[in-house]
């Protein structure tokens, strides 16, 4: 509780100190901004707004968490799981200005700052800030495609209608930076980090370098299908240094059961307005893997069953359905005090076991894959007992079968171990085709703009298109239409 408290403060100090400024000439261009602000304040505003800010929380629902057959939204939230997208006023605008406008902005400042010949140089906190900067501008990539990267969040420098890059480049240039990152920090004096201002790890170093070093291996394998002369070097790099093994060394927000909403899960907040329920397709395959942790995410009803919702469909076929009796998300998910989670250790054993099973690196990929499984397991207290029945007798938790087989089964382990990251649970299908989501047809569905298809991407925002509008036609016209069918760099196997 006393670690949240000073974080709060922190955030409350800077507020003060700088306000907040919603529209895009102001936030670009605001002169007092923050050059009289310190650095660590920035910094732990920046990590905190990684987790907690409108950027993720709209990333995870109505978008991917819907996208990836999680959740199934009522209300009006259900046409973006109808795959609709007439949404570039509200929440496309929400999820790229919330995570343009609050981390990246900030932690482009602490980069300008710290670098070389800035105004507060210092290596260790300039490395420490670049994987703030690489966690935010991969999830906006993946979101939408090509945005603005090396211009982006450089409003203090007077460039109000910053160039677009591809996601190739962005990819490719992250990848580099982390690997310098990685680098230093595996070196550093910890005193010339942020101590007292880092959310995340309270200024360990070492578990700083395991994420900067797991975030490179997430990315490398993210485009190994499609640049794999790119990616298999950096794979084989990473998995030669230290990675997050242990669930203590996770990338998480922890938060309180606090009717202070600033404790709490934004979440929270978010549910208890929308309500959405949990997806069939989720509950069904948890129940037929016998997987423990469906009653970690899902409530059962007053019945004690686990029942989803069933994605997409029709208004005639909603209206057929009992919702009383449809499965709702835990307290571990959207509770006051669930902890926000961005990259754990139960991702990076399954991302080595996809690379032992693709002979990258040797090893046992059956054996890695099993510790994924019960890494996941113990991340959230399942008892040692029920994990060890889980992994002796399921055959889910054993790779069999051809390659192509025991990918899917990896794949659809990686879709489950990311949660709550639902982020990461699209991207996984969009990158590797599984788990294979139930075909949609009308009239029991509705198919959206994209005729049943699952969407590649989420459209850039009206405010985007109308203020840059020279630099959007760029990228659209380099990239694809702005459409949510358009595949991104990295979407080549669907």
């Amino acid at each position: 509780m006393k670690n949240t408290i000073k974080w709060y403060i922190l955030i409350l100090l800077f507020t003060f100190s700088v306000g907040c400024d919603d529209e895009f000439k102001e936030i670009n261009s605001n002169p007092n901004a923050v050059t009289d602000i310190d650095d660590e304040y920035l910094f732990a505003n920046a990590v905190l707004q990684s987790l907690r800010g409108n950027g993720n929380t709209y990333a995870q629902f109505p978008f991917a968490s819907q996208y990836a057959h999680v959740y199934t939204g009522l209300s009006n939230k259900m046409f973006i799981d109808r795959y609709y997208d007439n949404f570039t006023s509200a929440e496309y605008r929400d999820l790229y200005e919330g995570i343009f406008y609050g981390p990246i902005r900030h932690i482009q400042d602490v980069i300008r700052m710290t670098k070389p010949g800035g105004d507060r140089e210092n290596e260790v906190r300039h490395a420490m800030a670049q994987v703030v900067a690489a966690m935010n501008f991969s999830r906006l990539a993946d979101a939408f495609g090509s945005v603005p990267y090396q211009q982006g969040g450089l409003g203090q420098e007077g460039n109000l209608y910053p160039d677009f890059d591809s996601v190739e480049f962005i990819y490719k240039d992250m990848m580099n930076k982390l690997k310098e990152v990685i680098s230093v920090l595996q070196s550093a004096d910890a005193k010339k980090g942020y101590p007292g201002a880092d959310p995340f790890f309270n200024n360990d170093l070492d578990k700083w370098s395991r994420f900067a070093n797991s975030l490179r291996l997430r990315l490398a394998m993210r485009i190994r299908l499609v640049a794999p002369d790119d990616a298999n070097p950096v794979i084989v790099e990473c998995l030669s240094l230290p990675l997050i093994e242990e669930n203590e060394q996770n990338v998480r927000n922890e938060n309180q059961d606090s009717d202070i909403s600033e404790f709490q899960n934004p979440a929270y907040n978010q549910y208890g307005y929308w309500k959405w329920k949990m997806s069939d397709f989720f509950v069904e395959t948890m129940k037929n893997m016998e997987d423990p942790r469906l009653e970690v995410f899902a409530a059962a009803n007053a019945n004690g069953e686990y029942l989803g919702l069933p994605n997409g469909l029709s208004d005639t076929e909603l209206s057929k359905q009992n919702l009383e009796l449809i499965a709702v998300p835990s307290d571990q998910l959207v509770g006051k005090a669930s902890t926000i989670y961005y990259l754990t250790a139960a991702e990076v054993w399954l991302l080595r076991a996809e690379a032992t099973l693709f002979g990258l690196v040797p090893g046992d990929a059956n054996e890695l894959y099993q510790t994924a499984i019960r890494k996941s397991l113990q991340q959230w207290q399942v008892s040692e007992e029920a994990i060890s029945a889980y992994l002796s007798d399921n055959q889910y938790t054993t790779l069999v079968g051809s390659t192509e087989r025991q990918f899917e089964q990896i794949a659809t382990q990686l879709w489950i171990a990311v949660l709550p990251n639902a982020m990461e649970g699209w991207s996984t299908i969009r990158r590797t085709g599984y788990p294979v989501l139930p075909n949609r047809y009308a009239p029991k569905y509705d198919l959206g703009v994209t005729d049943g298809e699952l969407p590649t991407r989420c459209k850039y925002p009206s405010s985007e298109v109308n203020i840059n509008q020279e630099n959007y036609l760029k990228a659209i016209a380099e990239q694809g239409p702005d459409e949510i069918t358009t595949p991104l760099w990295w979407d080549v196997k669907n």
